[in-house]
């Protein structure tokens, strides 16, 4: 909340924001002016890490005209309070910035701490959390205490006042002992208490034409802040490019990052990149001026794609009357036609319906993620126990995954409508899975993932038979591999908060036909970049062919009832020069082919149907496209294989990985007889398959990289299928 000339420049101005980047890139770990006690980055990411996403507004009860009437104990209105924080509530904001008054303090301290405490208890009953915010350089210079003015008509925060009063600031000798006593009186007081979430130390410094002026204050109150040493973080919210010293000691010393965008959509995602450079957690503070095309549908959904806490500025339209725009009154208007701030009329009724769905989709308070039942999971097979785990992370994303064959069992993730979808094939129950006529859906794959010529090959001089079920081949470890065993399994959550589930399976000594006990783990985690993580490590006592991956079948339609949608309008790039032709049984010939000229070419984005039934030898072969892929890579670097997204709704995948190959199947052999988890069908090419792997047939093509693990050696395999919008 700024004086409306400085604001209105800040967002409009390019030139601003250059010289913003040069400040914020220039910014160090001064020895001069940090002080010693801020949070390192990594106590100020395990901070974080235990929240989740961070959403809600800068909140005033509507029955108050600035922060002096909301605290006054004449004034103080807990009903409307706990009114309008139940219908915060009701959007799933879990996360409130809130005004305190140092005048409230000078002439009540004991009484303004009481009602803190009881707004606390108000608001802590609605599961939401508070920033509390101390001094302020916004709107009208002179505070005082007791009865505050009436509301001027179609004015924007006609009675918002500065803290401290500016006829106070000039003898700092007198005003900063009471402020320091005010300040560390607060602090000491709920420093511990966890319905604090933070402290929000100083608003906006330098505005209202204070600029360098307020510098003292600002050094001071983090001062006196670390003094108390709360055990919540602290901060103070950059604004303005035009005082980089005062930008740079913000940045320096506040333990988590916050800041005040109003501009558009470009300018806040460039604020956004820039502050990233300080590898600190971020919260925007003040966002949502419609007028200026900073809107909730635009700049929320990127807060919570950048993992960036999203506090808009306005709640109930009230006596604040930020309904109007800073610099636009309109004192003939009971209503805008377009409200600058804002969400709700004191009757409850929204400005726009959609805005309050929305905010609902993005808090997950409304959700069309339908979970599976755990009890349809339950069972026993080789004496071990099956269940099914449930992993989310802080941005609404959820897996399901059973520990029977590890399978993952849905992926929900957002479209570009934020609309949940589930993108991976599956059954609702381990009976399905034990009967279905697919075999791999969601499922890990092993010792040897694809196929492994007749069956057979040898290894220092020994022959080697394998169950053969392909044909004469052997397929994806046999068919009591990896997929059909139930693994030993963990839940928990790893150093970052974040969902995990480890599993381990020892495969014996000749189990399938492979010689050598095999122990094996994968990690799966859900990460709060909208990742599903998998990690593969084995050992092994005999030497042995490896090469684990992971066999979820993905349509970025998503999967709901009736026949799933075809996957030739997806969009697909494939980071590969080269990929293995097969024979008609699907064994690699040995050659290592180019793709340029061909239908295999994926180097650019093409769309999977596009080119899928043009009468190549290879196409031909696998009815369509289901090859092993040479992925463009420098040694064993973690890369990106491909990228693949469905233009009709925004949904893309990046798959990366530390493996030379990939397969990508594209549902050829899909003929309608499965039903799936919402009773929709799988036809043909309603699926496909991104496995990250060594090449197929390696132990019998000596020209292709070595998968032969031995003793005393560690596989080491990551996958990673990255979502996004688009």
């Amino acid at each position: 909340m700024s004086a409306m000339q400085q604001k209105s420049k800040s967002i409009k101005a390019l030139l601003g924001l250059i010289v913003g980047a040069i400040v914020f890139a220039g910014c160090t770990q001064s020895a001069q002016k940090q002080l010693p006690e801020v949070w390192t980055k990594e106590k100020a990411a395990a901070w974080y890490a235990e929240q989740p996403w961070l959403a809600g507004c800068n909140f005033q009860p509507s029955s108050a005209i600035n922060q002096v009437e909301m605290w006054s104990g004449e004034t103080f209105d807990a009903a409307t309070i706990d009114k309008e924080l139940g219908w915060a509530e009701e959007l799933g904001f879990n996360l409130m910035r809130v005004y305190l008054s140092s005048e409230v303090w000078k002439t009540d301290a004991e009484g303004f701490k009481k009602r803190i405490d009881e707004y606390l208890a108000i608001s802590s009953k609605h599961g939401i959390k508070t920033m509390f915010v101390f001094f302020d350089d916004c709107w009208n210079e002179e505070t005082v205490a007791g009865k505050q003015p009436e509301p001027k008509p179609g004015v924007h925060n006609s009675g918002w006042v500065q803290d401290p009063a500016v006829s106070l600031r000039k003898d700092t000798v007198a005003l900063f002992p009471v402020l320091e006593k005010y300040v560390k009186d607060i602090m000491t007081a709920f420093k511990d208490d966890e319905r604090v979430l933070l402290w929000d130390l100083y608003n906006e410094p330098g505005n209202s034409k204070h600029g360098m002026n307020s510098m003292p204050l600002l050094k001071n109150v983090f001062k006196w802040a670390r003094e108390v040493n709360p055990s919540q973080p602290v901060s103070a919210g950059v604004w303005f490019f035009k005082y980089p010293e005062l930008n740079q000691f913000q940045i320096e010393n506040s333990d988590v990052l916050t800041y005040h965008n109003y501009g558009n959509m470009v300018e806040h995602r460039a604020w956004i990149n820039i502050l990233k450079t300080h590898d600190r957690p971020m919260i925007c503070t003040e966002y949502m001026a419609r007028r200026n095309n900073s809107r909730f549908d635009n700049i929320m959904p990127m807060l919570k794609a950048n993992h960036v806490g999203a506090i808009n500025w306005g709640f109930v339209a009230g006596k604040t009357n930020t309904i109007f725009a800073w610099d636009e009154p309109k004192p003939d208007q009971k209503e805008p036609e377009l409200w600058f701030h804002d969400i709700y009329r004191q009757d409850k009724t929204p400005f726009d319906v959609n805005e309050v769905e929305l905010i609902k989709k993005l808090t997950g308070k409304t959700s069309n993620v339908k979970l599976m039942n755990d009890a349809d999971f339950k069972g026993n097979i080789d004496g071990k126990d099956v269940a099914l785990y449930t992993l989310k992370n802080r941005r609404g994303m959820v897996a399901q995954i059973t520990n029977f064959g590890g399978r993952v069992v849905n992926l929900w993730v957002s479209d570009n409508n934020h609309n949940m979808l589930d993108v991976v094939t599956g059954f609702s129950s381990l009976d399905a899975y034990k009967n279905g006529n697919e075999a791999y859906f969601g499922a890990l794959i092993g010792r040897y993932g694809n196929r492994i010529a007749k069956g057979k090959f040898t290894l220092d001089g020994v022959e080697y038979k394998l169950a053969t079920n392909n044909g004469e081949n052997h397929l994806h470890g046999g068919p009591k591999g990896f997929h059909n065993v139930v693994w030993d399994a963990r839940a928990f959550k790893n150093t970052k908060g974040e969902d995990a589930l480890e599993l381990k399976y020892l495969s014996k000594d000749g189990e399938e036909g492979y010689p050598g006990n095999l122990s094996v783990t994968v990690l799966y985690t859900l990460t709060n970049d909208n990742e599903l993580m998998i990690e593969y490590t084995a050992t092994t006592d005999k030497a042995t062919p490896v090469n684990i991956t992971h066999h979820s079948f993905f349509n970025l339609h998503g999967f709901s009832s009736g026949t799933a949608k075809e996957i030739n309008s997806h969009v697909m790039q494939i980071n590969a020069p080269f990929y293995n032709p097969t024979d008609g049984g699907l064994i690699p010939t040995g050659e290592i082919a180019t793709v340029e000229g061909t239908p295999m070419d994926f180097r650019n984005p093409t769309a999977v149907g596009e080119r899928v039934n043009q009468p190549f030898g290879a196409l031909i072969n696998g009815l369509g496209y289901d090859h092993n892929w040479v992925l463009h890579k420098h040694g064993d670097k973690f890369t990106e294989a491909a990228v693949i997204y469905e233009p009709s709704n925004g949904v893309q995948m990046r798959v990366l990985t530390d493996q030379p190959a990939m397969q990508f199947y594209g549902g050829n052999f899909f003929k309608g007889k499965n039903t799936g988890k919402y009773g929709e069908v799988y036809n043909y090419r309603t699926s496909f398959a991104m496995e990250t792997q060594h090449f197929p047939d390696s132990p019998n093509q000596p020209a292709f990289p070595n998968t032969i693990l031995k003793p005393g050696e560690t596989y080491e395999h990551i996958c990673v299928y990255k979502f996004e919008i688009r």
